[in-house]
Order: structure tokens, then C-alpha cells, then sequence
């Protein structure tokens, strides 16, 4: 339990911070150590009102045959942030240090009750063929998830003292389906459906690429977590 907890409350760098147009929902974006000795790696956290919805949350794809896996070991290098209809956004790009160019950017919007965000990775020499193993994005709850997985999206759950919170994906197109299974007592992660053309591989396209959201929703009741037509149309 130390261990974990050590590892969820590793220092941050490179910070970036997109709250809600109220202010009260926020998203926390920046490079932490998982354990010391490891690799730093991309990693995010929600909070709604000071108090963590998600806590720390390791981001990253399995490319086919490259290490380490993009979202490690990674140097902020630009971010930009905007307003749109009723929502936040940020870009922020980062650079994998110790290869030949690869590059990962994050895409985030922020609105009252949600926070979306997607992998973007442009056109660069070391990754013109596109081969995605496997997603790993994380969901670290603050307190225990019960299903160990594989489920399917859309993946909801009541946390006590939070309220109810909503995983749902948007904007997959050629994108293979996403379950979630639980990698430990607190963290549910994405797992890709295996492309049965290609042995070890889920994704096969080219750069540039744009994967699809992965949405948070926060409600204080289970019925509060449907996707309205706004949100809908936010994350197209």
C-alpha cells in the first residue's frame, strides 16, 4: 500500500492546469516518476471542487517493436491554450527524449461537469507506419473499483464522498474498441481488441494520427451521467 501510495504521489514537472469555465472542475497535466529508478512518464489527474475525482493517471501507447513506450521518458516542449463554446482547452506537445523525433501530443477540453482528452502524434520519420500494441491510459479512482475486467465502454462508477463518475469514449472511427480491466485495487486501464489480421497488433495506420477522447463525467447521481447533446457535439 505504501508503495502504491508512492507512486500515485510522485513529484510533478512541467505542471499544466485547465479548469472549467466555473472553475470548480479541473484538469492537472505533467510528468511524474512511478517509482524511483523508473522512467518519467505523462500523467494527468481530475479534481472537481480541491478534492481528486482521479488521482495521478499514467498516459501512454505500446508502439510495435520501439521503446520506450511513447509517453515515456518525455520533455514539454510547447503548449497552447484556447476557449471554445463553453469549454477550455489546452495542447500541449511533448518530445521522447533519447529517440530520433518522436513526438506526442495531448489534446484536453474542460467544461463544468467533464474533462475529454486524446492522443495526438504528428507526421514524423519515426512514425510514419502507425503500429499500436496496446493503449495504457489510466483511470486511478480515489477509492476501490470493484469489476477487475474486461468491460466495456461506457464504465461507470460511485465514488463515496464524490458522487458517481462516467468513463465513455468518443470520435473512435477506424480505432479498435476499448474495454478497461483493473490493474490494481483503485485503477481501471484501457486494453485494445487485438487486430486479428496482424499477430500483436490493435491499430495499424500512418502519421499523422489523432485517437479518439476519453471522457470524464462527474454527476452527483448515477442518472446525471448521460452525455448531453452539447457535450456530444463538444467532443465530435
Amino acid at each position: 500500500c505504501l508503495l502504491a501510495l508512492a507512486a500515485r504521489c510522485a513529484p510533478a514537472q512541467d505542471e499544466l492546469r485547465v479548469p472549467s469555465p466555473n472553475g470548480k472542475l479541473e484538469f492537472r497535466l505533467f510528468v511524474a516518476q512511478p517509482q524511483a529508478g523508473q522512467l518519467f512518464h505523462l500523467a494527468y489527474q481530475v479534481q472537481l471542487g480541491g478534492a481528486r475525482v482521479l488521482d495521478t493517471s499514467y498516459l501512454g501507447l505500446n508502439i510495435h517493436d520501439q521503446e520506450p513506450m511513447l509517453g515515456e521518458n518525455v520533455a514539454l516542449t510547447a503548449s497552447k491554450r484556447s476557449q471554445g463554446a463553453g469549454y477550455n482547452s489546452l495542447t500541449a506537445q511533448y518530445l521522447q527524449n533519447g529517440t530520433v523525433g518522436r513526438r506526442l501530443n495531448v489534446e484536453v477540453r474542460v467544461w463544468d461537469r467533464g474533462v475529454a482528452f486524446r492522443y495526438v502524434i504528428p507526421a514524423t520519420a519515426a512514425l510514419d507506419e502507425l503500429l499500436i500494441e496496446d493503449e495504457l491510459t489510466e483511470f486511478s479512482f480515489v477509492k476501490n473499483v470493484e469489476p477487475k475486467g474486461p468491460v466495456e465502454l461506457p464504465f461507470v462508477v460511485e465514488q463515496p464522498g464524490i458522487g458517481w463518475v462516467g468513463i465513455y469514449e468518443a470520435g473512435a472511427g477506424a480505432y479498435p474498441r476499448t474495454n478497461l480491466v483493473r490493474s490494481d485495487p483503485t485503477t481501471m486501464i484501457t486494453r485494445l481488441v487485438q487486430n486479428d489480421r496482424i499477430p500483436r497488433i490493435a491499430y495499424d495506420g500512418k502519421t499523422p494520427f489523432t485517437g479518439p477522447w476519453r471522457i470524464v463525467i462527474t454527476a452527483p447521481d448515477r442518472e446525471g451521467l448521460m452525455l448531453t447533446a452539447v457535450e456530444r457535439e463538444l467532443v465530435r
